[in-house]
């Protein structure tokens, strides 16, 4: 498996959505439009699946 690194823009948007995930679960930031739509979880397990991809795939 021949893995790389992801570009800059895909890194942020994962680490972002990570982040954003995180902050809701412990209450240090709220989004109640977010909020209603997702679950903190997911949007932790969002983030990890877009680098994991980015990773796997050239120019992602």
């Amino acid at each position: 498996m021949n893995l790389s690194a992801p570009q800059l823009l895909t890194w942020m948007l994962g680490v972002i959505v990570g982040l954003l995930g995180i902050f809701i679960h412990l209450d240090v930031m709220s989004v109640p439009a977010l909020e209603e739509l997702v679950q903190p979880f997911w949007l932790v397990s969002s983030g990890f699946v877009v680098l994991a991809v980015s990773s796997l795939f050239k120019r992602l």
